[in-house]
């Protein structure tokens, strides 16, 4: 991609289709259980990433690249999916995206602890003020048979931040259609065995509008979008992309009250709001 004037529309459709994950995610509890839609995503992604990128797919050579893109696949993908969409089961979609999206402060802040990056007092500043925001939407939104799912929500957040600063130092070299598609691949395997054990391989697989809802999830909220995160991760710093992706709950939190008819509370607008204030200014500025 040589020409910036298409990034910004590129960016667009990559968070849009992120937000509107969260719905969807909703959408396809009503038909199965989290194990089946985690399963039936990575593999859809993986059909979709594997048939659009075709050509550009090469296996790593050596046990050390490709013992990189284990890594990255497993954090990237097993970790964050897992937790998410597990989490997601007893949590609204806006909140859940809410988040979830306490990963571009996360990230940012790994980015300084282990990729070198600069945390000046403005960005720290922007982390604290993101942080606060995410306190006060987790405590007036936590109840005691939610807990442990808001908890799962928060480690997706930390996987995703810790595979995002992975590929940023080890991986940004190589081609992101591939990368794309052997981080699907080599995530595969953890995939089937945590399906096999909650129960996602049953009849409902078969089920047309699940699978109808599970190809948009997969070609758009996955294949597509995280071939374009990879593709500007490739040319940008973890904090500058983080700046923005503040849009994503926004979109989701849209979404979901048109789509879904969610009522939000005073805390967790609030907490949008101060989130969303803490990733701007820890990703804009030095």
């Amino acid at each position: 991609m040589q020409n910036k004037a298409f990034e910004p529309l590129l960016f667009f459709l990559m968070v849009f289709f992120w937000g509107s994950n969260y719905i969807v995610v909703k959408i396809a509890y009503l038909y199965d259980n989290s194990a089946t839609i985690l399963l039936l995503r990575v593999v859809y992604a993986f059909a979709f990433s594997f048939i659009l990128f075709f050509r550009h797919i090469k296996i790593p050579n050596g046990l050390k690249e490709n013992l990189k893109m284990f890594i990255f696949g497993n954090l990237n993908i097993t970790g964050f999916f897992t937790f998410w969409i597990f989490g997601e089961t007893y949590v609204s979609a806006s909140l859940t995206s809410i988040i979830i999206y306490s990963y571009p402060i996360i990230s940012t802040l790994f980015a300084y602890l282990f990729a070198g990056e600069k945390l000046g007092i403005i960005k720290f500043s922007g982390i604290i003020t993101g942080f606060i925001g995410i306190v006060i939407i987790f405590l007036n939104n936590i109840t005691y048979s939610n807990y442990i799912y808001l908890i799962m929500l928060i480690f997706g957040a930390m996987s995703w931040a810790g595979g995002t600063v992975f590929y940023r130092k080890y991986l940004t070299q190589n081609d992101p259609a591939n990368t794309n598609t052997i981080q699907l691949l080599y995530a595969l395997p953890a995939i089937l065995i945590i399906s096999f054990f909650f129960g996602g391989f049953n009849i409902n697989m078969i089920n047309l509008k699940l699978n109808l809802v599970m190809i948009y999830m997969g070609l758009l909220g996955t294949a597509i979008s995280y071939f374009i995160f990879l593709l500007l991760y490739k040319k940008y710093r973890v904090a500058t992309l983080s700046a923005y992706f503040f849009t994503v709950p926004i979109i989701s939190v849209i979404l979901s009250i048109f789509i879904l008819n969610e009522v939000l509370n005073f805390y967790t607008i609030l907490g949008l709001i101060i989130v969303s204030a803490g990733i701007f200014v820890s990703g804009r500025f030095k």
